[in-house]
């Protein structure tokens, strides 16, 4: 650890003394030979720095007019050329990275009789600027290679990471939602977006926060990024069709068709594929409302993202199509419409070692896990938005989401004692039917006043949910004393059904030019039905109703909230502080036992937040929220649910809602003229009445879960980094640390156990970029700490770290060339899961026809033939390693051909 620590100081040294080597900008000039020659007093010439207005340094001409060279700092600047008897002349500099001076040449002053009242403009368009509470990236400032995509261009932009599933986050935080010109993109998807569209098509990237729809999330906001289309690219029609394979097995294809008229925007897109450049990603299961698909999960207590089962990795085969429709009928209504269609198939197959430490003993288990997983969805969004009048507007929002899927998983548990010998295994077969329905709309009313600010919202939301699944389980317990042996079949059938109603009303007054009053008053009703029963099969008789395993349960909740919040808002900075008062009744019943249980509770819950504008690149910004979360109907649903027959999971009824204290700072920094940038953001949560789990293990091994309420859950991460040019700006070098501490609370065996984790890590990459060469360098390193309150022999820490490479270059004759490879290695796993492996990828293509808009590429994947799924949790009482099948070693032949109405080259500000 002392060696960790040693060299992220030196690293964060290292880089903040770069970041203090600001360049200078030498600035000439001379005013007219008529002021010269008259011998009137000399003139004088001031730098006035923008972000602050300091007058940071000035000079005098001479008897000739000429000013003495003047050294200042490389920034944006106001020059002011003044004179006692003539009018001031003023110019807005904005040096680009490459400028060391400049010359203004003869500056003619105008008559004092004549004032001007213009700046003159001596400047580039900036990188990355704010623009209120938005921030700004100028996609053209980027350079990408040729036929790159948008999701290239996000990689390429500071403080944007872009992980293999598409998921995008900015300083640390993901974002939430991907629009194109304020319109989603075939529906809730990003990656249709990110993935599909050209980055030469994108005229900025504007990332903005806007108020939750969830009125129970922890953050009041979420993280928008809105892709905003250079006006050039909305004529006309642009697109592409590509098509690779290998000849069997594998095979890519896509096709994207944009055509724009005016106003009028029409998009169809189609792809098949069964490579990882198509298979599960974050957003899919969220759009289709397939919860059991979902390859991330977000933990409402712990507020992180974790990697659920064996989702996003196995053997994709994606068949995908949709079509997008905007425009505008008349002046008063916009009308936009997309329609997706999904086919998936996933195999899988995963191994998982997991270790169980108590306070007196030890055991382990391996699992072996096969699946085979099939799913369809339908969504259709319809959003209409009509101009009541100038003042007015109505937006009126229908959806409809049509899903079913199939699952058949095959699972071997094999179990150990302490000493590491066989003590029992089961053999468990599960294959299960759904299909889900979705449909639902919303619908806002939007009237400004004529008096600044003043404006009221009304919103109402409806939305029902039905499903209906089937499963069928079938289990064999072997056991080293034969006579033991049992089997277990059972049938499964769940009818779930949801509906619920949210109205709301926001109005805003401002009592003064810099403070607002908001206030509002939000009203839900949420509804559900879960009926699940399960039926035995034994060598008697078929279809036994098994009371334990059958319930029937209907939940009913209804939230009133008053909410009221002062803003104060000036130039520089934001203040707002706001409270909102609910109220709570839920009634639950059991219709299986007849029992009801009625809930009412109120609370208090104080918001707040500061954003402070430093300059136009430098934004710092404080929020303060608290959440109350209820639990949902799985959680209090009394029923016992043998999926796993080894992990079983019972519902609790009287569980309490939680509540949550959310911190959140977080600091931007970007200098355009020396290309630095900095971000720093600190998060810290801590849960009162947190839900957790409580685990019993019988004698066998098997564990029975079950939700309970516990306090001292808490959790605080810092994500701190940046770039900065190093090398007399040969390179470009990026610094990201971040670390986290996870505290969480449970019972083992009816013993209270504290769960800590500690995470620490670095990453450091050089990138170089000219007009026909780019080429990345990066190093990574993760330590984490677990420990366990239960039993010492569990807190083993365990780290990995990994070296990543890649370059392109455009040859003469229309050929490129590029490779990437990434090398990893984890320690202080589980025998076996200590993997070390390296993936290299390689490509060789070349450009055809006059525009170079057919493009012909060889592909050769994972070139090494070991590429693996690798993965370590700890928790609760248990330290869980996996590693799971995905596709390796293949090679594609590949062929992209991209057109547009202009018959022009599709670049992108490349090599």
């Amino acid at each position: 650890m002392r060696k960790l620590y040693t060299v992220l100081i030196l690293v964060i040294g290292s880089w903040f003394a770069l970041m203090a080597q600001q360049p200078k900008l030498t600035i000439n000039g001379q005013v007219a030979d008529t002021i010269a020659k008259k011998g009137l007093p000399h003139a004088l010439m001031m730098a006035v720095r923008y972000q602050d207005s300091a007058l940071v340094g000035y000079t005098r001409s001479n008897a000739e007019g000429v000013f003495k060279p003047l050294s200042i700092p490389k920034d944006t600047f106001f020059i002011i050329v003044s004179h006692p008897q003539f009018s001031d002349q003023t110019y807005f500099l904005v040096p680009t990275e490459k400028d060391t001076a400049y010359t203004f040449g003869k500056i003619i002053l105008p008559p004092k009789s004549v004032t001007l009242n213009e700046v003159l403009v001596i400047a580039n368009k900036e990188k990355v600027y704010y623009k209120g509470d938005t921030l700004v990236f100028n996609a053209d400032s980027f350079k990408t290679r040729a036929n790159a995509t948008v999701e290239d261009l996000l990689k390429k932009l500071p403080g944007v990471r872009v992980d293999a599933k598409g998921k995008i986050t900015v300083e640390g935080k993901q974002v939430d939602q991907v629009l194109v010109d304020g319109d989603e993109f075939f529906g809730t998807d990003p990656t249709m977006a990110t993935r599909n569209l050209n980055a030469n098509t994108v005229e900025t990237v504007q990332v903005f926060e806007k108020k939750s729809d969830n009125a129970d999330s922890k953050d009041e906001t979420v993280k928008v990024m809105n892709l905003k289309l250079k006006e050039d690219s909305k004529k006309g029609y642009f697109g592409k069709i590509s098509a690779a394979g290998d000849y069997h097995p594998f095979y890519e294809g896509d096709i994207l068709l944009n055509r724009f008229r005016k106003l009028q925007k029409i998009s169809v897109f189609g792809l098949a594929s069964n490579t990882p450049r198509q298979g599960f990603d974050w957003s899919d299961a969220d759009k289709y409302g397939l919860n059991n698909e979902f390859p991330w999960g977000y933990d409402e207590e712990n507020d992180t993202w974790t990697s659920n089962n064996d989702q996003g990795a196995g053997i994709p085969q994606v068949l995908k199509t949709g079509v997008y429709f905007n425009d505008k009928f008349g002046k008063n209504t916009k009308v936009n419409a997309n329609y997706t269609y999904d086919n998936r198939l996933m195999d899988t197959y995963k191994e998982t070692y997991t270790q169980f430490f108590f306070n007196d003993t030890t055991y382990s288990t391996r699992q072996i896990n096969n699946g085979t997983r099939t799913n369809q969805g339908h969504r259709l969004n319809v959003k209409i938005t009509q101009k009541l009048d100038s003042l007015t507007e109505l937006i009126i929002a229908p959806k409809l989401n049509l899903s079913n899927g199939n699952n058949t998983t095959t699972q071997q548990d094999d179990f150990f004692a302490s000493d590491n010998t066989f003590t029992r295994e089961t053999f468990i077969s599960n294959r299960s039917k759904n299909a889900v329905t979705e449909a639902g709309g919303k619908l806002t009313l939007n009237r400004d006043f004529k008096k600044k600010d003043r404006r009221l919202t009304v919103n109402y939301n409806i939305n029902s949910v039905t499903d209906r699944a089937n499963a069928y389980l079938k289990t064999d317990y072997l056991f080293k004393n034969s006579s033991l042996n049992s089997a277990l079949n059972q049938k499964r059938n769940m009818a779930n059904d949801k509906m619920d109603h949210n109205a709301a009303v926001l109005y805003t007054e401002p009592l003064t030019l810099k403070i607002k009053l908001e206030v509002g008053y939000d009203f839900t009703h949420n509804y559900q039905d879960n009926n699940r029963k399960t039926y035995d099969s034994t060598s008697v008789a078929t279809d036994i109703e098994n009371p334990g395993q059958s319930n029937h349960f209907r939940n009913t909740r209804m939230v009133n909230r008053i909410t009221s919040r002062f803003i104060y808002e000036v130039k520089k900075y934001k203040i707002s502080l706001g409270t909102r008062l609910r109220q709570v009744d839920q009634s639950s019943f059991n219709v299986s036992t007849g029992q009801p249980l009625n809930l009412s509770i109120q609370n208090i819950l104080p918001y707040g937040g500061l954003r402070y504008k430093f300059n136009q690149g430098t934004n710092l910004n404080f929020n303060y929220n608290t959440s109350a979360a209820l639990p949902d109907v799985k959680q209090l649903q009394p029923v016992i649910d043998n999926t796993d027959p080894n992990r079983i999971y019972q519902g609790n009824p009287l569980l309490k809602p939680s509540f949550n204290n959310s911190f959140r700072l977080n600091f931007h920094t970007y200098k355009s003229i020396s290309e630095q940038n900095f971000y720093a953001n600190l998060n810290f949560d801590n849960t009162y009445n947190a839900i957790t789990n409580t685990l019993v293990y019988d004698n066998d091994g098997k564990a029975i879960s079950q939700p309970v309420n516990v306090n001292g859950n808490y959790n605080a991460n810092a994500y701190i980094g940046g770039g900065t040019p190093v090398f007399n700006r040969f390179l470009q070098m990026y610094v990201n640390l971040n670390t986290s501490l996870n505290n969480n609370i449970s019972f083992v065996n009816a013993q209270r156990n504290i769960t800590r984790n500690i995470q620490n890590g670095v990453n450091v990459s050089l990138n170089k970029q000219e007009e026909k060469f780019d080429a990345a360098l990066s190093v990574e390193y993760n330590y984490n700490i677990p420990s366990s309150s239960l039993s010492n022999t569990s807190n083993q820490p365990y780290d990995s770290y990994g070296l990543s490479a890649e370059f392109h270059v455009k040859l003469p004759k229309n050929f490129a060339i590029g490779s990437d490879a990434s090398y990893t290695k984890n320690n202080q796993r589980a025998a076996g899961y200590n993997l070390s492996f390296v993936i290299w990828n390689a490509s060789v293509s070349k450009t055809f026809l006059k525009t170079e808009n057919l493009v012909v590429s060889l592909l050769a994947y994972d070139i090494l033939n070991q590429n693996i799924n690798n993965n370590r949790m700890v928790m609760d009482n248990r330290i869980i390693d996996t590693k799971t099948r995905v596709i390796r070693q293949y090679f594609l032949a590949k062929v992209l051909f991209k057109f547009n109405s202009q018959k022009t080259k599709e670049e992108d500000n490349d090599y």
